[in-house]
């Protein structure tokens, strides 16, 4: 039975009793309904925003890390569009909270946000600004505005903990002005006592109980665990099917469960992101440099061994160069497919940033890391590339440096050094070939 049934049975078995409480129970409802769906309306749309508002930032982190990396002054326009958006967006916010004196604690978050926003656009100018060349000072730039950035991020974070908490109350008054439609309507059948008596546990059970089962699952969600998210919406979808198809309680829950699968969803594409270099969708450098953290620590507890392959293409600049941004991130995105293809599933091919990629080979030996190399080089000196004939070498190469895990280094640090080190007596004896680290210790 729906929602509205139920209160018309209370009123009608209440109806000789008074004539003015069902009058006024109407109305509260009514103004309870509407101000209920203008707050759900105004919260969803916040949530939307929020994560709009997230993406936006990491987006113009984006742009700017590939203009720091290639100085292409259309990476910077990028940016620019996108803070423009992002500015926008926090705009929204603000003004969406402002009216509202429960949006205080939102409003003061916003605010926060929007501090964090124009110290982070100032330091971020201040790179796309700086003409040094010292290498240190810019990575003391990056730094300083990655900083920002993940101020922003946390902030941002903080957003959707503020908004899952409001919709957790509402669910909690949504219950309170159920339980005093409740008590007024005993009030009104002072005279039927059983009957009214019957008739509140049967709405209790159908409609009080019901929304703190959907209030109690909703409080179980943790922002910093996905698996609360799951089994929200694994419980919300086996709630809604044990009530009635049209059931009020049922269309509550699927709601809730649809906008815990949207924010999973979210959420999803977020991390993605924040690991997924753009344009070749292989991981990017921090994703690449935390994996091989965990795989030495593992390797060092079961005495394991990890090797890793440093990427570069040969003369790409030349490429690039000769026949525009265009081909030249076409190179980028064919070569990023031929690492993957020769990389096994337990492997990390990533990008490191321009044209140099990277291959975490978890427990794999000096001898495996460089039989993993050589197919990879010879599938890129294979492959045909539009106009790599006018390359210095006559077709488009690459070259590899390896380095093992606990023979070459004895740290991800050290272990990314020495498949550098690697990679650069690679290109130093000609290119297109592959360099192992320990072949280079006898020479120091």
């Amino acid at each position: 039975m729906k929602l509205q049934y139920k209160i018309i049975l209370i009123l009608a078995a209440s109806i000789l009793v008074a004539s003015l409480f069902p009058a006024v129970s109407l109305v509260q409802l009514y103004t309870f309904e509407n101000e209920l769906k203008t707050y759900l309306q105004k919260n969803v749309n916040d949530v939307i925003i929020i994560n709009d508002l997230n993406a936006g930032v990491i987006r113009y982190d984006s742009y700017v890390n590939k203009y720091v990396a290639t100085e292409n002054i259309e990476w910077l326009n990028e940016a620019s569009k996108m803070k423009s958006r992002v500015v926008q967006r926090l705009d929204e916010l603000i003004k969406s909270n402002q009216t509202s004196a429960d949006d205080k604690e939102m409003l003061a978050e916003l605010t926060s946000i929007k501090t964090l926003s124009d110290e982070y656009f100032t330091k971020v100018d201040k790179i796309a600004k700086s003409t040094t060349s010292n290498s240190k000072q810019l990575a003391a730039l990056a730094k300083e505005y990655n900083a920002g950035f993940v101020s922003i991020f946390n902030t941002t974070t903080k957003l959707v903990t503020l908004k899952t908490d409001q919709l957790a109350r509402a669910s909690g008054e949504v219950r309170e002005k159920f339980q005093f439609l409740t008590r007024i309507g005993i009030i009104m059948g002072a005279v039927f006592i059983p009957l009214l008596s019957l008739l509140a546990v049967y709405i209790y059970r159908t409609t009080t109980a019901p929304i703190n089962r959907i209030t109690a699952l909703v409080k179980e969600v943790r922002t910093d665990d996905s698996k609360t998210i799951d089994n929200m919406i694994e419980n919300l979808d086996g709630f809604a099917k044990s009530l009635m198809q049209d059931d009020e309680m049922a269309r509550l829950a699927r709601t809730i469960r649809n906008l815990g699968l949207e924010v999973k969803e979210k959420t999803k594409e977020l991390n993605e992101m924040v690991i997924t270099d753009e344009k070749t969708k292989l991981y990017n450098f921090r994703h690449f440099k935390g994996e091989l953290f965990s795989e030495i620590t593992r390797a060092k507890r079961f005495s394991e061994k990890v090797s890793v392959i440093m990427i570069d293409v040969d003369k790409f600049k030349h490429y690039n160069d000769t026949n525009g941004h265009m081909l030249g991130d076409e190179v980028l995105v064919k070569v990023a497919r031929l690492i993957k293809e020769q990389s096994r599933e337990i492997d990390t091919p990533a990008r490191f940033g321009g044209e140099e990629f990277a291959v975490l080979l978890p427990s794999t030996d000096k001898e495996e890391a460089a039989v993993m190399a050589e197919r990879i080089r010879k599938a890129i000196e294979d492959a045909s590339f539009v106009n790599q004939e006018k390359q210095p070498s006559g077709n488009l190469t690459a070259s590899l440096g390896v380095a093992t895990y606990p023979f070459d280094a004895d740290d991800s640090e050290n272990l990314l050094k020495s498949a550098d080190t690697a990679l650069y007596d690679a290109k130093e004896s000609g290119r297109n070939r592959v360099s192992q680290f320990v072949n280079l210790q006898g020479l120091s």
